[in-house]
């Protein structure tokens, strides 16, 4: 049974409330975070700025020439919004961050989901392969590193004088590369032609989550739901007065993310299937995390194999194909783009579906039956909950650790992060992976990933100096650094015998977020 209040709780404060079971959404206490699906009194919510797939290539062919194309029509290098650079079977997106009109922040926590090359449908950015090098005697170097390595980094404070000037200079965005000549081997694993980048209204720099503390309730009316209009502000700010701030969430501007399926499961070796019960929408996007221990290892586990899963979407099912038997913990969230549909259907709608009765908060004037961005709260829905965020900077040292505690009961933890960077540049002189990224940068932000060397450089470095981890249990997370170490170890191929060091690009500090969906 679902239950629903809107309206003061027993503590005085005023909101709305969605409850299932036998849980009275009115006497509950917020603390007991497990039992609610939906909470506006909650101050740090989960919610999408955008989500972009990029798959377009304008020149596909091997010698086809370039081609700059900006947007809107009519801009230049100097004034674009997004753009794409194309030629040769490859292509460059560069978005700077008011491509995304509700995004609040200069730098966001984001994501990139990336399918495997080849033009495989899978998504394998989780994998950890061994990645090779010409400049390696008989393999005798590298590390075992995850597809994050060569996903190219949220950048602020750009030049490309030195490409070009075919981005000119602008004060945050990200670049992502795609390419047809995407064949998978030793030397590319991560290569792809289709990829989707995925921002969070969220912070990804070392600036606080601007969102309004609660207020003691003062008789401001919080909730409006009208014609036009459902939305609902923090505790005692005014709704019709509310900045994105003081708003909890507004069906036309802050919805909390569709997190429309999640779960902790066990995947054997090789190929199986989890069937979500519905037809799986195209926009979608997975966050998970694959472990094979009674502890989370994320982005990946720190060991000298190839380990992780491929993903992908089959109609009513995920599939996955897992190196060995392990468990995913996951959550499967939709960023539907199509417009909303008209009707006169109401804001509150119960239903029954495969003997499951749930309710749905409904935007004012939707059809009957909605469409997905019609739907602003299901209560088979579990609301993301922020458990802790904030940053750590790094300290130097090999193998330095850095725990967060938090209050993880009845919920599954999950983490996000993003490492922060100095300045650089792209081309033969940039970071390892960051090659394409055409510009020069004064901070760089980077999916986080592991870089386990094959052979232990000197001082007993297992790790090369951009790895980082964390280790994720119901009540912990634990980071792991490595600032100071190598980039690689090697035996050169024009000199066997002759073991050479190279250099690395260690983080300055780590933007964390721990997340919490009901258990």
């Amino acid at each position: 049974m679902v239950r629903m209040l809107i309206g003061p709780d027993a503590t005085g404060y005023p909101g709305i409330k969605i409850t299932n079971d036998a849980d009275d959404p009115r006497t509950t206490p917020d603390s007991e975070r497990w039992k609610f699906r939906y909470n506006s009194k909650y101050a740090v919510t989960m919610n999408l700025g955008g989500m972009q797939r990029i798959n377009q290539i304008t020149r596909p062919g091997l010698n086809d020439s370039g081609v700059l194309l900006y947007y809107p029509p009519g801009s230049n290098n100097s004034n674009f919004v997004y753009c794409e650079v194309s030629g040769g079977g490859s292509s460059h997106w560069c978005y700077k961050k008011e491509y995304f009109p509700r995004l609040r922040y200069d730098v966001p926590l984001y994501d990139i989901k990336a399918k495997k090359g080849g033009g495989s449908n899978r998504y394998n950015q989780h994998m950890v392969f061994w990645h090779d090098s010409y400049d390696y005697y008989n393999g005798q170097g590298g590390s075992w590193v995850q597809g994050n390595s060569r996903q190219l980094a949220w950048v602020t404070g750009t030049n490309s004088s030195f490409f070009n000037n075919i981005f000119g200079a602008w004060a945050s965005g990200i670049i992502v590369q795609i390419t047809r000549f995407d064949t998978i081997d030793g030397f590319n694993q991560f290569l792809s032609r289709d990829r989707t980048l995925v921002v969070w209204n969220l912070p990804g720099n070392r600036v606080p989550v601007d969102e309004a503390p609660a207020l003691t309730p003062n008789g401001s009316k919080v909730v409006v739901i009208g014609p036009n209009d459902f939305k609902t502000s923090r505790p005692g700010y005014p709704v019709d007065t509310a900045t994105p701030a003081q708003t909890s969430f507004d069906a036309a501007a802050k919805l909390p993310v569709k997190v429309i399926r999640s779960g902790d499961i066990a995947l054997p070796a090789g190929v199986s299937y989890f069937d979500v019960g519905f037809q799986i929408p195209e926009m979608v996007a997975l966050d998970v995390h694959f472990y094979n221990s009674g502890t989370i290892m994320y982005p990946s586990n720190p060991q000298t194999a190839n380990f992780g899963a491929e993903y992908w979407f089959d109609g009513t099912r995920i599939g996955f194909d897992a190196s060995t038997n392990m468990r995913a913990r996951f959550m499967l969230y939709l960023a539907d783009n199509s417009p909303p549909t008209s009707g006169v259907n109401r804001v509150f709608r119960p239903i029954s579906e495969g003997g499951q009765n749930a309710l749905q908060v409904l935007r004012p004037g939707a059809a009957d039956p909605p469409a997905w961005p019609d739907i602003v709260i299901d209560s088979r829905w579990p609301q993301v909950q922020i458990l802790k965020d904030g940053w750590i900077d790094v300290v130097a040292g090999n193998g330095v650790y850095y725990d967060i505690p938090f209050d993880g009961a009845g919920m599954f933890p999950m983490v996000k992060y993003l490492t922060e960077h100095g300045g650089g540049r792209g081309g033969s002189a940039a970071p390892e992976g960051q090659n394409q990224l055409n510009t020069t940068w004064t901070s760089a932000y980077r999916l986080p990933f592991i870089k386990r060397l094959r052979y232990t450089a000197p001082g007993n470095q297992l790790h090369a100096g951009e790895s980082t981890y964390c280790e994720l249990t119901q009540n912990n997370a634990r980071f792991w650094t490595f600032a100071g170490n190598v980039g690689d170890y090697y035996n050169r191929r024009d000199s066997p015998g002759s073991w050479r060091t190279a250099g690395a690009t260690p983080p300055i500090a780590i933007r964390y977020y721990i997340f919490g969906i009901p258990a």
